[in-house]
């Protein structure tokens, strides 16, 4: 292994601009030396936006061939599991965007890919590298607000990405490029329910799609049991005329609370407890971000605190809860050793 990491991004839109190009200036055992995209525009935009020594390629096997260590998806979500799965057999490690995979076979293609090859897999799974989720995720676990009884999960946006995260990139919005609400923004919320509370273990679901012109939902209720006797409820929106992201846990001491924002983001409230005062748990500012975990787990530091198999059990919740909107019962969450 070089002095440093030698990484490629696939796919210069927003993903890469806001979160992997950002992230892996701060790995300081990191370079991205090549960017591949069918836009040149949109990588010589990238590379000078951060100062970037990259190589641009439009093709794949200059790509691979430009003398990578590793490389990062970015890709719309119908070609994730390919690029994958050929960047692991081309002997290159790979931190993929969330979802890893639109279902749970696929998902496996490119879990055994890894396990085949050796190659580190990492999904980018950013709410495990958030200060705030890290705490909320230990008090709970800590006890602090006793037994959890129910979690809920409240998150919506007035409009679809194409419209306010990313203007134009209409594959959010496509069943082709296996867009839609519950692989953007479900399988992050899956995940942390689970993370949190523990595994899920069946579901019903409301699937909707709202919005004129698209094939893929917007709109979604998802109802939970959770192993430990728990109950969760999801609701999900790209059409609701608010912007708010609320989780709240409760359990049989106390109620942990976050809108993700604000100088003390986590309350906790304790009957009892300091006077029946909330509690604001100190949340650091910064941990190591996904790009760091990644680069540490190419150099056999620590394991990857997101590997494929942790990506595809949130694909399986959200596979369940899509399984559940078009039955209208409830089904059971595929597991997975």
């Amino acid at each position: 292994m070089p002095k440093h990491v030698r990484v490629g991004i696939i796919g210069c839109g927003k993903i890469a601009e806001m979160d992997h190009v950002p992230g892996f200036k701060l790995a300081k055992a990191a370079r991205v030396v090549s960017l591949l995209d069918a836009d040149l525009g949109r990588m010589d935009n990238l590379r000078k936006m951060f100062g970037l020594d990259a190589q641009m390629h439009t093709d794949w096997d200059s790509f691979v061939a430009s003398g990578l260590d590793a490389v990062v998806v970015c890709t719309p979500n119908h070609l994730h599991v390919p690029q994958t799965v050929a960047a692991l057999k081309a002997g290159l490690h790979v931190l993929c965007e969330k979802p890893m995979a639109a279902n749970t076979v696929d998902a496996t293609k490119a879990v055994e890919a890894a396990r085949k090859t050796g190659k580190v897999l990492q999904i980018n799974q950013t709410f495990r590298y958030w200060p705030m989720c890290q705490v909320m995720a230990k008090c709970v676990a800590d006890g602090l607000i006793g037994q959890p009884i129910h979690v809920r999960s409240f998150r919506c946006h007035g409009s679809t990405p194409d419209v306010g995260w990313s203007p134009g990139a209409k594959w959010f919005v496509s069943k082709a490029a296996q867009g839609g609400l519950l692989l953007d923004l479900g399988v992050h919320m899956a995940d942390l329910m689970e993370w949190v509370v523990g595994p899920v273990t069946d579901v019903a679901a409301k699937v909707d799609t709202l919005t004129p012109g698209i094939d893929v939902p917007d709109n979604v209720t998802a109802l939970m049991r959770f192993a430990d006797g728990a109950s969760g409820s999801l609701t999900l929106s790209w059409t609701a005329a608010c912007n708010e992201n609320v989780f709240e846990v409760y359990g049989t001491e106390g109620t942990l609370r976050t809108t993700f924002s604000g100088e003390n983001p986590i309350e906790i409230s304790r009957p009892g407890v300091r006077g029946g005062k909330p509690i604001y748990p100190k949340v650091p500012k910064r941990v190591p971000n996904s790009q760091q975990a990644f680069i540490e787990a190419i150099l056999g530091k620590a394991p990857s605190p997101t590997p494929g198999e942790l990506g595809r059990n949130a694909v399986a919740l959200c596979e369940a809860i899509a399984q559940a909107g078009d039955t209208g019962k409830f089904v059971k969450v595929k597991r997975f050793k």
